[in-house]
């Protein structure tokens, strides 16, 4: 998977940070060049500025680039989202002029977040989302057809979303973006990294989107603490599904919250240094994905080399054959190592690495997870025996609904990811971290089910919050055995910490509804279960 940066001298001349991106070192670069920089006469083209220039700078390097295409020019269509033909053709000329001009631009990506509205103008901005969509592949088909005319090995790739909409995309693909595109861009940033493989698995349940690239172009953190760490975490699971590109953002600091890889005096952030680790480490293979469960994250590059995160659990390897290292490449002591979530462990060997032999993982008590272990249900409905999240149910009346999945953006008002729903009903919803309740009326309540497998000791960990404003406040029950253990209410976050006995077969529901008769706002939510007698000592006897 090729991994970059989205750059911006496009914007600016900024020697010292271009420097400072060469010797990071930064070999793949997410920039662009806007069209009336380069065409402020009609069929002139002068590039005299930095801001134009700067690409012939890559091929002295032996870097690549990613180029963005999106902005219209005042020259035509009074500089809206290009969608006359004859501004269409020209931008098709702009494009052929920029890709012979630069060898280093291997890779056109059309339009920046075409399902939003911060990027189009013009027509393209007030269509409906089918005619939005036509006028997008009007100008991936201008482009295309003029660049791989001068350069036939260029890729083209479109689409550019924020998030992950399949809903949005798929008529993309219906429309005839399948024979046209090289790739489909994408900017997951409202997905978690955890649950980046199962979203993308509902986006390729499209038929057409088996064969199609995938590059994720734009995707970053706002956590300065563990920016290294997401870095690393999603260059990891991202290189596992086979995604094409990966683009970190941003490469310098663009004032957004987002971590970049360099201050602005140039110096490397610890995403920065995380961003050089991986570069070295992890380039030269593919992951691969051999984690043992869904609370533990393994991804493999070559025999050698694993990357690890996860739910807690100790993990001990062999000291003398393989070293362990954090994201940013830190060594670390072989001892009293332990698995978290929002913290990589980078182990190499001398050997290759094998489970049980020189890395050990131990015991973790943790059954059920709803955010780890969260599910789409298969298009027939159907919930994977193995689940090891919490089933949902709309409970209505006195029925229990199933959910089912939705892609994302296939209507107005509903999220840009996939979600859960009930057939036919826009709320409830429900994610991996959030639960959208219906309104209190009839007792409506989204119930998240948990079936045990067999006899234990349950200890709960559970907390949920309102978010955003609400008309009411918030009521979370909890039962067993189809008797209550637990009824709290209010707008207040409400933690959940008991321990309770299940036998084979018995369920434990988790009850979520508005306290009154109005609506919530989202509600975060988390809930862990762990087996009491799942980690027993040494010598004890177990199940």
């Amino acid at each position: 998977m090729r991994l970059g940066a989205a750059t911006n001298f496009s914007q600016g001349n900024l020697p010292r940070l271009f420097d400072a991106a060469l010797a990071l070192p930064l070999a793949n670069w997410r920039d662009s060049i806007r069209w009336a920089d380069v065409e402020k006469t009609r069929g002139r083209y002068t590039f005299d500025q930095p801001m134009s220039l700067y690409p012939a700078s890559l091929e002295q390097h032996h870097a690549r680039m990613t180029l963005t295409l999106n902005w219209g020019n005042p020259l035509y269509d009074a500089g809206q989202t290009p969608h006359s033909p004859e501004a269409l053709a020209a931008f098709g000329k702009f494009v052929a002029e920029v890709v012979r001009r630069y060898p280093a631009i291997d890779r056109l990506e059309i339009g920046n977040e075409i399902n939003g509205n911060n990027f189009v103008s013009g027509p393209m901005k007030d269509a409906p989302p089918a005619q939005r969509l036509a006028y997008h592949l009007a100008m991936v088909r201008s482009a295309a057809k003029a660049a791989r005319a001068v350069r036939p090995d260029i890729k083209v790739i479109g689409g550019s979303t924020h998030s992950l909409p399949g809903g949005f995309l798929w008529p993309l693909l219906d429309q005839g973006g399948t024979g046209l595109l090289d790739g489909l861009a994408l900017h997951p940033y409202t997905t978690p990294i955890d649950q980046l493989p199962a979203q993308v698995a509902v986006l390729r349940r499209h038929p057409s989107l088996a064969p199609i690239p995938l590059y994720m172009t734009e995707y970053g953190s706002l956590d300065p603490e563990h920016a290294g760490d997401d870095l690393v975490r999603a260059y990891a699971t991202l290189s596992s599904l086979g995604i094409a590109e990966f683009d970190w953002y941003p490469l310098n600091d663009r004032g957004d919250g987002f971590v970049p890889l360099l201050r602005r005096d140039a110096g490397l952030t610890e995403a920065g240094r995380a961003f050089r680790f991986v570069t070295k480490q992890l380039g030269d293979h593919r992951g691969e994905d051999r984690s043992p469960d869904r609370f533990t994250f393994i991804h493999a590059f070559g025999a050698r080399t694993w990357v690890l995160w996860g739910a807690a659990r100790p993990i001990s390897i062999d000291s003398a054959s393989v070293s362990a290292f954090d994201a940013a490449g830190t060594r670390l002591s072989g001892a009293s190592l332990m698995l978290a979530e929002d913290r990589v462990l980078i182990l190499t060997g001398k050997v290759p690495l094998k489970i049980d032999e020189n890395v050990k993982l131990g015991c973790t008590p943790l059954i059920a997870d709803s955010f780890l272990g969260f599910t789409f249900p298969a298009p027939d409905g159907a919930i994977p025996s193995q689940t090891v999240g919490l089933v949902p149910f709309w409970k209505t009346g006195s029925r229990e609904v199933p959910f089912m999945t939705f892609p994302g953006q296939q209507t107005a008002g509903v999220p840009w990811t996939p979600y859960l729903a009930p057939r036919g009903a826009a709320v409830p919803r429900v994610a991996a971290d959030t639960i959208v309740p219906a309104t209190g009326a009839n007792g409506d309540a989204v119930l998240l089910r948990y079936t045990a497998r067999f006899r234990m000791v349950l200890r709960i960990e559970a907390e949920f919050a309102l978010t955003g404003r609400s008309e009411s406040g918030l009521a979370v029950s909890m039962r067993s055995g189809g008797q209550s253990v637990f009824a709290t209410r209010g707008a207040a976050p409400i933690r959940i910490e008991r321990t309770i006995p299940l036998t084979p077969g018995q369920a434990l529901d988790f009850v979520v509804a508005p306290e009154g008769a109005g609506r919530t706002g989202a509600v975060r939510y988390r809930i862990r279960l762990y087996d009491t007698g799942a980690c027993a000592p040494v010598g004890a006897i177990k199940r």
